[in-house]
């Protein structure tokens, strides 16, 4: 009697460690995201016809979800060009204080991830340049 409590005891143990580690390796992969440029403009006070007034630029940002939980930051790179992997649906962009731009904060980009591939989009934020 007590050898079968004792190997019914080593069996659950054992069973308990193989699915904490089948957990472990199993880790959700992510195929969906974003990509694109981000720009910053006017980049001049005065606009000229035909003249682009926008640019590309580096910064951080952050994506938070409609509840405004941070999800994760990403970066842009030297020419504007970003891409971050995030699941399906709705969330806000907003670039860090840092960001070349005036009032950062209050730049808030309302984006959806579709729910297959990557989504290309472009972000424009305002300089406050006048």
């Amino acid at each position: 009697m007590k050898t079968t409590l004792n190997r019914n005891k080593i069996g659950i143990i054992l069973i308990v460690l193989f699915n904490l580690f089948a957990c472990e390796n199993n880790k959700i992969e992510i195929a969906t995201g974003l990509e694109g440029i981000v720009y910053r403009g006017p980049i001049n006070p005065v606009e000229i016809e035909r003249q682009v007034n926008d640019a590309p630029f580096s910064a951080l940002f952050h994506v938070y979800n409609l509840k405004n939980k941070l999800i994760t930051s990403f970066s842009s790179n030297e020419v504007g060009e970003f891409s971050v992997m995030l699941a399906p649906g709705n969330y806000k962009i907003i670039p860090d204080k840092s960001a070349p731009i005036i009032s950062a904060a209050s730049q808030v980009k309302e984006i959806t991830v579709n729910p297959t591939g990557i989504t290309n989009i472009d972000l424009y934020f305002d300089t406050g340049i006048r």
